[in-house]
């Protein structure tokens, strides 16, 4: 017979979409930030937050890519 999940079992998944969100949202807006403080330094126009912001997004979406195709998480 199967046995039933345990409780850490049923939140496993759910949990790992929460950390897939906020470590998307958290490198973007890292990126945007870092961008406007350089601009700011810089006296550019928005050139470095959009570019920061772009790599921050790429990176993010690494992140999460290398995170949902781990075996481990399977």
């Amino acid at each position: 017979m199967n046995k039933p999940k345990s409780r850490t079992e049923r939140k496993g998944p759910g949990l790992l979409l929460i950390s897939v969100g906020t470590m998307l949202s958290s490198t973007v807006v890292a990126g945007f930030l870092l961008g406007y403080w350089v601009d700011g330094w810089l006296e550019t126009p928005p050139i470095f937050m959009i570019l920061f912001g772009g790599m921050g997004l790429v990176g993010g979406f690494l992140k999460v890519y290398k995170l949902m195709t781990d075996p481990k998480l399977q």
